[in-house]
């Protein structure tokens, strides 16, 4: 009996020694990244973590807020922007001749170092905006579930919400949403960083107030901003919203539209051994590529998530599996075009 307690307490004291080496390592490294000589690694890596929820911590290990202040990105929530010019957009009606062209087209996207799934949706009226329910309490639905619940086809995360200690269950979303064209959660007085579609399936995205955004006569619509404050609009008229391109390296989710009103639906991986993330240009550039007039940036992190055949088809960065969110875009059938 002895002779065994011995040797559990050998082993119970390695296990205790690897592990307090592994967190003096992991705090070393984290010295090295905020500490070291590259200013442009440590604002990149703070920049990173601070756009999370569960770590954001880390970046306050070794620096003060007045050095953090000098690294991270200026608060542009409510930095006015340019309004959408829906002339723009010249959605073509369908006809006939159209019938073998599908309404979606799923392409691989490889970018440098940063990879996801483009899926392009010719018809933008076949976008609705998926809710979890009453955004009362917690947990919301994960996307798969959301896409079931609309008999949607496909579908992408879509607005921010309340994580409390980071467990991604958020039922409630932050800012405002837009519900076949009324406002049920947020208020018509507040100026919110929205990304939504009107009736004619013309996207928008820039600030407005509620009421502004339900006199633009938006049907669908939700809101995001980073925890730093950097706000959703990336793209307006085809010129890029370079006020917010301060970002750290992330998985990302993003919502764009062509000028023939196609639209496109971005998430681009990363956490993972194949890409660390991608930045807020990353995306702009991939959408300028795909001809993206008017884009904006969705919640991303832990949240990005690209549902396609009834199956989450990019990589999920959440070590606990997919999380629950109150809001989602959902792809309904070609032929369920909303009216």
């Amino acid at each position: 009996m002895k002779k065994l307690s011995k040797t559990f307490g050998r082993i119970f004291s390695l296990i205790g020694v690897s592990l307090l080496c592994l967190i003096i390592t992991l705090f070393g490294v984290v010295w090295v990244l905020e500490k070291g000589p590259s200013v442009t690694l440590t604002s990149i890596f703070c920049r990173s973590v601070r756009e999370t929820s569960a770590i954001r911590w880390i970046s306050d290990i070794y620096l003060t807020e007045e050095e953090l202040s000098g690294l991270i990105s200026t608060d542009t929530e409510d930095v006015q922007t340019d309004k959408v010019n829906a002339s723009l957009i010249n959605i073509a009606e369908a006809d006939a001749s159209d019938n073998d062209q599908p309404n979606l087209t799923l392409e691989d996207i490889s970018y440098g170092n940063c990879k996801g799934k483009m899926l392009i949706v010719r018809d933008p009226k076949t976008v609705v905006l998926g809710i979890s329910g009453d955004f009362q309490s917690d947990p919301g639905l994960q996307l798969t579930d959301m896409v079931a619940k609309y008999d949607g086809v496909a579908g992408i995360n879509a607005g921010g919400f309340v994580d409390n200690n980071g467990m991604g269950n958020g039922g409630r979303p932050t800012g405002l949403v837009i519900y076949d064209g009324k406002i049920i959660y947020g208020s018509e007085s507040v100026i919110y960083n929205l990304i939504g579609l009107d009736y004619d399936g013309i996207l928008h995205v820039g600030t407005v107030t509620g009421k502004e955004a339900i006199d633009d006569g938006l049907r669908w619509a939700v809101s995001f901003v980073t925890h730093d404050g950097l706000a959703s609009s990336l793209i307006i008229n085809g010129e890029v919203q370079t006020q917010n391109l301060g970002s750290g390296v992330n998985p990302r989710t993003a919502l764009g539209q062509r000028e023939d009103g196609s639209l496109l639906l971005l998430v681009l991986d990363g956490r993972s051994v194949n890409t660390l993330g991608a930045t807020m240009e990353n995306i702009c550039d991939i959408m300028l590529q795909y001809g993206a007039i008017n884009a904006g940036n969705l919640d991303g992190g832990s949240s990005s998530v690209m549902v396609y055949g009834g199956e989450i088809i990019n990589h999920c960065a959440s070590v606990t599996g997919p999380r629950s969110i109150p809001t989602g875009f959902i792809v309904l059938d070609g032929g369920e075009s909303v009216g």
